[in-house]
């Protein structure tokens, strides 16, 4: 099968958890299939495939990077002509070849619908009577989907996977001069407001002072606001907390923590943040929401989103029971290593695509 695959991001140019999901794809459908990839980078055309089509969006706003990187795929498409289309960016070009399409959630990185998200929602509605398929991460984000326009029937619900080898159980570094007792979070997530990273800060902050003196906090990730990032320092200042942006491997600061937080605020499309770190065996405080509950089977403690208290309550009770902290890690691997192994997923994504191909 000749695929062409289509994304407007790929990491580490740009790295979250639908371009992780979409390079992982890329790799297993190159292993038995002729691929062309078509993708645009925003920093560096080095942190790209060298063999991809690399499109510059350097500089360009968004309504410019989807016209620019729609004709390169045009121009690759009839160059390539492809069986089908696989494309992490609603903006895929419809030339003849069945096009299928991701769409992880529809939040937009903003926890409220706006006006603007309204106008996404109808756009992708709209777009999707052209395409031969929407491929989604929940059944969460199917319902979502239904509910803004998309037709039902060319829904296609395949959740992400897990790189297992990359998120693993090891033991966490034990540090010199630690308290006795010592818990460690951890808020690993893209940083920007609607995931929550003040939430966590603020909980930490509230925890009673013979708790707070043997917890630490640490919020990681890709900064996606500077703002809030600098926002996060100063609320952070004082606190046992520390607030790190882009580094270039995520995985350890799983591993360090003996619990992690996922407070997020938007209307998740599935909560990589949370299966990640059932992948590394520790157990997960998450906003209870749909999506997050399917995709963790309800394992690890859920909370209301937005609710400090409640976060705050649950991160006693973890600290206080060390038991429950193994139990919890131990039973969120051996849920996603049945679940989300990359192999599996790219066999589901194999048959929605086969089945576009022969019509």
């Amino acid at each position: 099968m000749k695929i062409l695959m289509v994304a407007r991001r790929y990491p580490p140019d740009v790295r979250s958890g639908t371009e992780t999901v979409f390079e992982n794809l890329y790799r297993r459908a190159r292993q038995k299939h002729e691929v062309r990839l078509v993708v645009g980078f925003r920093n560096d055309r080095k942190l790209v495939p060298p063999e991809a089509v690399a499109v510059d969006l350097r500089g360009v706003g968004t309504a410019a990077a989807w016209r620019k990187l729609w004709w390169a795929a045009v121009r690759e498409g009839r160059r390539f002509s492809p069986d089908v289309v696989l494309a992490n960016s609603i903006e895929v070009p419809t030339f003849g070849a069945p096009a299928a399409c991701i769409v992880h959630d529809l939040n937009f990185g903003i926890a409220s619908r706006s006006a603007g998200v309204r106008a996404r929602e109808l756009f992708y509605a709209a777009k999707s009577r052209r395409l031969g398929a929407v491929i989604t991460v929940s059944g969460a984000s199917r319902q979502r989907l239904v509910e803004v326009g998309v037709p039902e029937g060319k829904i296609h619900v395949v959740h992400n996977g897990v790189d297992l080898a990359r998120f693993r159980v090891v033991p966490r570094r034990e540090l010199p001069d630690e308290p006795e007792g010592m818990v460690r979070f951890a808020h690993p997530s893209r940083i920007l407001p609607g995931k929550g990273q003040h939430v966590a800060i603020d909980a930490i902050a509230r925890l009673p002072r013979t708790h707070k003196r043997r917890a630490d906090l640490t919020v990681v990730g890709a900064v996606d606001d500077r703002v809030f990032f600098d926002q996060l320092k100063v609320q952070a200042w004082d606190q046992p907390v520390t607030v790190t942006g882009d580094v270039p491997e995520i995985a350890p600061y799983y591993q360090d923590a003996d619990v992690v937080l996922f407070p997020t605020l938007m209307q998740e499309g599935f909560g990589f943040t949370a299966i990640e770190a059932m992948a590394c065996g520790r157990p997960v405080i998450w906003s209870d929401q749909p999506a997050i509950r399917e995709a963790t089977g309800g394992i690890g403690r859920a909370v209301p989103q937005g609710d400090v208290v409640a976060m705050r309550a649950a991160m006693i009770e973890l600290m206080d029971d060390p038991a429950e902290r193994r139990r919890l890690g131990e039973a969120g691997r051996a849920f996603v290593e049945e679940r989300y192994g990359w192999d599996g997923v790219w066999l589901r994504y194999e048959r929605v695509l086969e089945g576009l191909r022969h019509g």
